[in-house]
């Protein structure tokens, strides 16, 4: 089946105009050729990246599979593609690019310039902004499939894993935020639900199961998404809100945030803990973040420590945590990890100079 982006009212280059939706069951790559750099084996890891009043997930699946869900706005793209950098990768298996607001696709034209992206998917809606032409123009250079995000479709299934979209329902919407591909995805006994920017109209005409262990809470918090009936349904024990301090919109608005807690969901913010990363076993659960990341240990504690290098992702560098460089790093530049040198080399980094780490 193919399928062609709808045009918005202004006009775009020719080969933006050209491109095609392919199958919306049959991705190009398969899980043994996906890239295995870092995926903690055996388990499923969601990033919920801090962009500001915006949103982007990357997800770490166990087979080795990746999938980038959005990538803030168009100053956040640099972020995005250094944290994705951190964890050892070149190559993203699946992008999603929610909807055509900007503070969801605005860095994904970077993400496509600096990763090896597999396949795209996206809804069947457009818009007349610059940095959507300039989307466009990434995925055609690109040259990967472009997949339509709806209703039904499967992104893959695979061992105990499987994602697939709950919506776009409909074709036709009325506000481009209920275009918002929602997405579902189970892990053994686990459910993780991302809802874009989709509202009340959306939450009404999801079916099936919609239950969720974590989810990312739709809109930033707004009051025009999580109903009652559909915080209700999802029952969830984690509801991950990004957005960005202080913002303009005053997401998330309070008697959101107070109806998940009254659900039982502990409420994450981005605003206030930074990255978030949630870990999935199959049965349960891990939950750390940015705020949660210990002073740096001296050599004497270096060894009970639970990663082995911090990265410095603005000069692209690796450190040993008691270098003395780390000390004066700024913190939105630090990464902690326990990747083998050899991958971190290969996605970008070189050792410091000062305490030459092996």
């Amino acid at each position: 089946m193919l399928f062609k982006l709808k045009r918005a009212a202004l006009p775009f280059l020719a080969a933006a105009a050209a491109l095609l939706l392919a199958s919306c069951s049959a991705p190009a790559q398969s899980a043994a050729d996906a890239d295995m750099s870092g995926a903690e084996s055996g388990a499923l890891t969601v990033h919920y990246i801090d962009v500001g009043q915006g949103d982007s997930e990357f997800i770490e699946f166990p087979d080795g599979q990746t999938m980038l869900i959005d990538a803030g706005e168009r100053e956040y793209g640099g972020e995005v593609c250094d944290y994705i950098s951190s964890l050892g990768y070149s190559q993203i298996t699946y992008v999603v690019a929610t909807h055509p607001h900007s503070d969801h696709i605005g860095g994904l034209p970077q993400v496509f310039e600096s990763f090896d992206v597999q396949n795209v998917f996206m809804p069947n809606a457009s818009s007349s902004s610059k940095i959507f032409s300039e989307l466009l123009d990434a995925v055609e250079l690109e040259g990967c499939p472009v997949l339509q995000a709806k209703s039904g479709a499967d992104v893959f299934e695979s061992g105990t894993a499987h994602a697939y979209f709950l919506s776009p329902v409909y074709e036709e919407y009325d506000d481009l935020n209920d275009y918002s591909a929602v997405l579902r995805v189970t892990f053994g006994d686990t459910a993780f639900l991302f809802m874009g920017d989709a509202e009340e109209p959306v939450e009404e005409q999801l079916s099936g199961d919609i239950s969720a262990d974590v989810v990312k809470v739709g809109h930033h918090g707004s009051s025009t998404s999580s109903s009652a009936d559909f915080v209700s349904r999802v029952s969830a024990q984690y509801a991950v809100m990004e957005v960005g301090a202080d913002n303009s919109y005053g997401h998330p608005h309070e008697e959101i945030v107070e109806r998940w807690q009254s659900s039982g969901a502990k409420v994450l913010r981005t605003d206030e803990l930074g990255d978030i990363v949630i870990s999935s076993n199959g049965s349960s659960l891990s939950v750390s973040s940015q705020k949660d990341a210990k002073p740096q240990p001296s050599s004497e504690t270096h060894s009970s420590a639970d990663y082995e290098y911090v990265l410095n992702t603005s000069s692209k560098t690796i450190h040993m945590p008691d270098c003395g460089s780390v000390s004066s790093m700024s913190d939105k530049n630090k990464r902690y990890t326990s990747k083998p040198l050899s991958q971190l080399e290969a996605a970008g980094y070189k050792p410091c100079g000062r305490c030459m780490p092996e």
